[in-house]
């Protein structure tokens, strides 16, 4: 899917189990522990995070408004960094940058880990 087909499916159902909106404008726990998630939810066949979008309050049915990623290539090499590092094993989510509104989002694609490779969990620092 691509960013803009995963905002159009945000706003047009509000939810969806395989797809989450942060406005993520740096690396946080959030953001890996929607990918930890992801990876180990049994039959949902992975999900995607799409970065740079928020909430719109103003909105009177729940949209989402692009806001970008202020530096979308540092964000995602922290992210494919942190993904290969931070858990028990290595996760090698598909990571793009796009632009939307004029601004800089970042689809993620979290496959779902084979069963024997779960529980993915964040190792002890």
């Amino acid at each position: 899917m691509t960013p803009l087909e995963l905002l159009r499916q945000l706003n047009e159902l509000d939810e969806h189990p395989r797809i989450e909106a942060k406005e993520a404008s740096a690396m946080g726990r959030s953001v890996l522990e929607t990918v930890c998630a992801f990876s180990n939810e049994p039959g949902l066949g992975g999900g995607w995070l799409l970065l740079g979008v928020k909430p719109d309050e103003q909105a009177f049915w729940r949209q989402y408004e692009v806001v970008g990623v202020p530096q979308p290539d540092q964000l995602q090499a922290d992210l494919a960094s942190q993904c290969a590092t931070t858990f028990n094993i290595p996760v090698r989510p598909k990571i793009e940058i796009a632009e939307i509104q004029g601004k800089r989002v970042i689809s993620v694609f979290v496959p779902e880990l084979p069963a024997a490779s779960k529980p993915l969990f964040f190792q002890a620092t």
